[in-house]
């Protein structure tokens, strides 16, 4: 099996833990204060997030997401929104426009490597407003190269 890139196992590892760490608060919980409606609750969370890191795995391993490659020419902060607009340049000179949050340290100049949930049953055509909120809204990691 390929190893999975970097950005990608992040996620799914941090996934799991979260579920994990969620699910032994409650226990303690439980065990010290007999609080069950809070240990209920933290059982849900720890199975959704299984769940939803079973998801992402399965998703890694079909490799049913897409690479974008490029480097970036236009950082731009938006303020009131808590994100940041790039311009990357890909190998073939095409230039994308995108919106991520501001947890990811993006820097004119450098080469990045974002993976991207793929859409289905979304054809963004030509239409670029589009095109970019699918990219937007299906941002599964950042790794410079």
């Amino acid at each position: 099996m390929e190893p999975i890139p970097k950005p990608l196992f992040r996620r799914l590892l941090l996934t799991f833990l979260a579920g994990g760490g969620c699910f032994l608060i409650g226990l303690v919980f439980f065990l010290l204060e007999g609080d069950m409606p809070f240990f209920t609750l933290s059982i849900l969370l720890f199975l959704f997030s299984c769940g939803k890191g079973i998801l992402s795995f399965l998703q890694v391993k079909k490799k049913t997401y897409t690479v974008l490659e490029g480097t970036c020419t236009d950082v731009r902060m938006n303020l009131p929104g808590g994100t940041q607009d790039l311009c990357l340049t890909d190998a073939d000179g095409n230039e994308h426009c995108l919106v991520i949050g501001k947890d990811h340290k993006i820097r004119a100049g450098y080469s990045y490597r974002f993976y991207f949930r793929d859409s289905d049953g979304i054809s963004p055509g030509r239409n670029p407003l589009l095109k970019k909120a699918l990219l937007t809204d299906n941002l599964l990691g950042v790794e410079e190269i």
